[in-house]
């Protein structure tokens, strides 16, 4: 008896497999030209494109895309009317108020009507709970309008309200949707807070005549900083939540988890690379009245440079394809940055040197992509079962 008919003995024998999956995997392996064990690039292949290919769930049926387009058009009508009807009041936040919170518990309950079923229905209900949590956050901001509070007070209550909604509807249906909606509304609660402590404490000094920043306001140089820590600190607060689905994913043998952990770490990879960007780009009225980028552009792109070995360090050392991914998004902005500042002295030049970035980077990330992996100690967790791989196996015709 081969090793693999050894194998699917035991399996057999200790119940793991029933008598019929046990004999379709003796005929596989009776009939492939080489056992399973050394086939790693087929395997790996067939593993890439499975959980690629399962990341939302099963393929998009014609009754599917047709449920979904007419969803679309129910809530646009639903928008429409709440528009309408709040156009004629005299404080139309109310009544949009109301009818967002209308919209929120409806899709809420239909989400929970449709999150036991099959996997498409299930997927529906994570369309479902992510749209509830917007409209609840909608409704929450024209409260929060109604009742008199001030930008950037308003954006922090309704993307922390939406904040907790998503979270308790994740915790209800976890699946990769509603962990979107937790890391979406995660990210816009962070920027509403940075927006809040940039008014409330570093507020520029606008002069009254001219409408412009004066001098007086705080040192941009600390502005720059303290954003670029800001984004950094929340990129990694989300690479933790990354870390526990994996986690979760291995201790479980559980795909769904570690399709939630690799969707949270390409996130938490894409707010550092965005969040740093942003910070070192940084615009302003400086000292000699000139309106220009508070840090030289190589500076920053030095930063986002290192920023994506970071980036390329961790995905190895974590097994996680989904930095590399957010790595070479950060090196096309950095080389694409000090292309425009430095190098382009012609439209044709920097269109030239554009495209040997997008082209370098991409072959660049290809090849790192299909290393991360295969130096580790253990081998990837195939998210397809057993029955399913044995019925992939060619066979002799």
């Amino acid at each position: 008896m081969s090793d693999a008919g050894e194998h699917i003995a035991a399996w057999e024998a200790a119940g793991l497999i029933d008598r019929a999956t046990a004999d379709r995997l003796r005929a596989a392996d009776a009939g492939a030209p080489q056992p399973i064990r050394d086939t790693h690039d087929a395997d790996t292949s067939i593993q890439s494109r499975s959980a690629a290919a399962a990341m939302f769930g099963p393929s998009v049926t014609i009754s599917e895309v047709f449920s979904y387009l007419g969803g679309a058009f129910l809530l646009a009508a639903w928008s429409s009317f709440m528009s309408r009807a709040a156009g004629g009041q005299g404080d139309p936040e109310l009544p949009i108020a109301v009818m967002a919170a209308i919209a929120a518990v409806v899709l809420a309950g239909f989400g929970l009507r449709l999150r036991g079923g099959t996997e498409r229905t299930s997927r529906a209900a994570g369309v479902a709970f992510l749209l509830a949590a917007t409209y609840l956050g909608g409704a929450v901001t024209a409260l929060a309008t109604f009742a008199g509070l001030e930008w950037p007070a308003i954006g922090v209550i309704g993307a922390g309200a939406a904040l907790a909604a998503a979270v308790a509807l994740r915790l209800i249906h976890p699946s990769v949707l509603t962990q979107v909606g937790v890391l979406a509304w995660a990210t816009a609660f962070s920027v509403a807070i940075l927006t809040w402590l940039q008014v409330t404490v570093f507020p520029d000094n606008v002069s009254n005549e001219t409408g412009l920043p004066t001098g007086g306001g705080p040192d941009p140089m600390i502005l720059v900083v303290a954003m670029a820590a800001w984004w950094l600190t929340t990129a990694v607060i989300i690479g933790l939540v990354g870390l526990r689905e994996a986690r979760v994913g291995e201790r479980d043998h559980d795909p769904a988890a570690a399709r939630r952990a690799a969707v949270s770490r390409f996130w938490a990879g894409l707010t550092a690379v965005i969040g740093l960007a942003m910070a070192v780009s940084r615009s302003t009225y400086l000292g000699d009245g000139e309106y220009g980028r508070v840090l030289e552009p190589w500076v920053g792109d030095v930063a986002l440079l290192a920023l994506s070995a970071i980036l390329v360090e961790r995905a190895f050392r974590r097994d996680a394809t989904s930095f590399i991914y957010a790595a070479a998004i950060g090196l096309i902005i950095a080389l694409t940055d000090f292309n425009v500042s430095y190098l382009s002295d012609s439209t044709e030049v920097a269109l030239l040197i554009e495209g040997l970035i997008l082209l370098g980077v991409g072959v660049a990330a290809d090849r790192l992509r299909r290393r991360v992996g295969r130096d580790g100690h253990e081998p990837p967790v195939d998210p397809m079962p057993v029955a399913d791989r044995a019925a992939t196996v060619p066979t002799r015709p």
